[in-house]
């Protein structure tokens, strides 16, 4: 689980998804190994003053294949607990408010090659995020620990939103908008759903610590919900 962020508001796994996990888990495993093997086979047959490069390229090539099979396996197991590239970076990059992340970092957090792409999303919904330097191998860093408040419940947060389901979209959602509370209008529009409050629901059993009027009636408003203060 991610951490750096308060420890109730990871979310938790059911018996099921935790079967999943493992299987996921022990497929990115395997996938590793297969390419230390074959790092490892090329060394133990080859001197390195004699290896031929059109040798070098075939095995390069079965590494590649093996780390392609590593990204896959690290994106079904983000895809599961945390959701989309975009929401997992914004996940990460606000539990490291403030401190240079590197670009191999970002890259085994979204799992997808096209992380880059994801970054610049999010700053074209107002997130600041700054690449510290120039070339591939720049840090970035995210700057603000939140979004401005007019920023975060604007029709274009709202539009920004992607996912293949309401509930990727709720907690993306929910995840901008931290620490102000959102209204039943706005999370519908989300969830493109009348049965938000349901998967609202799904999020909280999860784990992800979501409040209602409830738990802080001095802050949030009726019917409103929000993702618990990142900050610890």
């Amino acid at each position: 689980m991610m951490k750096g962020i308060q420890g109730s508001m990871e979310p938790s796994s059911s018996g099921g998804a935790r079967h999943l996990h493992r299987e996921q888990l022990e497929k990115l495993e395997q996938s590793l190994k297969n390419a230390l093997t074959l790092v490892q086979e090329k060394r133990q047959i080859t001197q390195p003053e004699n290896l031929r490069p059109i040798d070098w390229l075939d095995t390069a090539a079965a590494v590649g294949v093996c780390l392609a099979e590593s990204r896959e396996a690290l994106a079904e197991v983000r895809q599961d607990v945390i959701g989309g590239a975009r929401t997992a970076l914004l996940l990460y990059f606000r539990s490291h408010s403030g401190e240079k992340v590197s670009p191999q970092e970002l890259e085994g957090v979204a799992a997808i090659r096209a992380w880059a792409r994801r970054i610049r999303e999010l700053r074209a919904v107002g997130w600041d995020i700054d690449t510290l330097g120039a070339g591939a191998e720049a840090p970035y860093r995210l700057n603000a620990p939140h979004l401005e408040e007019s920023v975060a419940s604007s029709e274009a947060t709202i539009v920004s939103v992607g996912g293949t389901n309401s509930v990727e979209r709720l907690i993306e959602y929910l995840l901008h908008i931290s620490p102000w509370p959102a209204s039943p209008q706005q999370l519908e529009r989300v969830a493109k759903t009348p049965t938000w409050r349901q998967e609202i629901r799904d999020l909280i059993d999860q784990g992800w610590l979501i409040q209602s009027h409830d738990d802080s009636p001095e802050e949030i408003p009726p019917g409103h919900y929000r993702l618990a203060n990142l900050e610890a």
